[in-house]
């Protein structure tokens, strides 16, 4: 293999491994990036089984062939060497030969036949959508989803298509058992791709998947029985999905709540920011205090200090049937409403939301609080209270 290619292309390309080889290093290929030269182009690919990728760059190619290098350290070389023309060309053994200017760098590769074998796209459907729509999807579901595999189900994000007033929409939902994102959007043409059974795309895929779309206004999707496909020009994601069973989210979603506070987003935000400063991880959760006009946020780490402030809200009580006094229990919704949340889980969500206002909606004392956009209500944020 002998070519030469432009330093910006190439380290795109190798960039754009980073995200999706293994570094936990069980098996040592999986932390190498394939590089194939032929027709002009350079292929550059990396896999973990779960996620694969592959882009095509134009190049000028004097000898086809290719090897596999090591993805991180070829990545990292790439970022500092000078801008320009870079010369790549592979010995007898697989190693691999980088010149530009006077820098020469060799690496020690593996041959192809050591990679594993990559998703072929085979005649897939698939549908072309703005850029815009899927990531702020994906953005404003990422954060809820489980980190951790205590709990398999629920480390990647639900994609289900729905039908409402006979429209079909397209619903993300993601949860970690603590808080739960959902938004909805139309999006055209999705009926033509496999969508007929609600899939989960795993949390590493997500990621890989904003990642990939940043870079161009549109981009296509395709689904497979067992993965997602998404394109970014000649740039492919292939993304396995998980195998697993969905719960049942609608029954955590509130269907009529009883108060609904109004507040400013940013000054919200802010003061959930400074707060959460003093926060640690045995003292995560902020108090609120909600009395006629006005919130009281507080928060106390015994261990360093605390701080209180307040906000304007607006209080509107939506159930017409006032609870007699005698007749109300621990968990009657009545001024003053004492709420602990952990401020991580208001945070994320809030970040994400674009109105100047935004709505918190709840039930009952210790049952779940529902962030809304003021003027998105096609998205909303569930947030389990904390015993403080």
């Amino acid at each position: 293999m002998k070519l030469h290619i432009e330093k910006d292309a190439l380290l795109q390309g190798a960039g754009r491994t980073q995200g999706v080889i293994d570094r936990r290093g069980h098996t040592p290929i999986l932390s190498h990036c394939l590089l194939e030269a032929g027709n002009n182009q350079l292929k550059i690919s990396a896999t973990d089984y779960e996620v694969s990728f592959s882009g095509y760059y134009p190049a000028q190619v004097e000898e086809e062939g290719g090897l596999t290098v090591p993805a991180v350290s070829f990545y990292n070389i790439l970022r500092e060497l000078p801008a320009g023309t870079i010369s790549l060309e592979s010995t007898e053994n697989s190693n691999l030969v980088i010149q530009v200017g006077d820098a020469r760098y060799q690496f020690l590769g593996l041959p192809v036949e050591n990679f594993p074998p990559l998703p072929k796209l085979e005649n897939q459907p698939m549908i072309e959508l703005s850029n815009s729509v899927l990531s702020e999807m994906l953005e404003k579901t990422i954060f809820s989803i489980a980190a951790d595999d205590i709990q398999p189900h629920l480390t990647g994000v639900l994609l289900e298509k729905i039908t409402e007033d006979g429209r079909i929409i397209v619903r993300l939902v993601s949860s970690d058992g603590h808080r739960l994102s959902l938004i909805d959007r139309e999006i055209p043409a999705i009926e033509q791709i496999n969508l007929e059974k609600a899939i989960i795309i795993p949390r590493k895929g997500v990621a890989e998947m904003l990642r990939l779309i940043s870079e161009e206004e549109r981009c296509a999707l395709g689904i497979e029985k067992k993965s997602i496909i998404l394109r970014q020009g000649d740039k492919y994601l292939y993304i396995r999905l998980l195998d697993k069973k969905y719960p049942d989210y609608r029954r955590i979603i509130p269907a009529s709540p009883e108060v609904r506070i109004t507040v400013g987003r940013r000054a919200f935000l802010d003061v959930l920011k400074r707060i959460s400063l003093l926060s640690a991880e045995k003292f995560k959760g902020v108090i609120m205090m909600v009395s006629e006009g006005w919130l009281d946020i507080r928060y106390h780490n015994p261990e360093i200090g605390g701080g209180d402030e307040r906000l304007p809200i607006t209080v509107n009580f939506l159930n017409s049937e006032v609870v007699a006094e005698q007749e109300r229990d621990e968990e009657t919704l009545c001024l003053p409403i004492r709420l602990s949340y952990n401020a991580r889980y208001l945070i994320e969500p809030l970040s994400v939301m674009q109105s100047d206002e935004i709505y918190f909606e709840l039930t009952k004392k210790k049952k779940p609080l529902c962030l809304r956009d003021a003027n998105d209500p096609k998205y909303l944020s569930i947030v389990m209270p904390m015993d403080l």
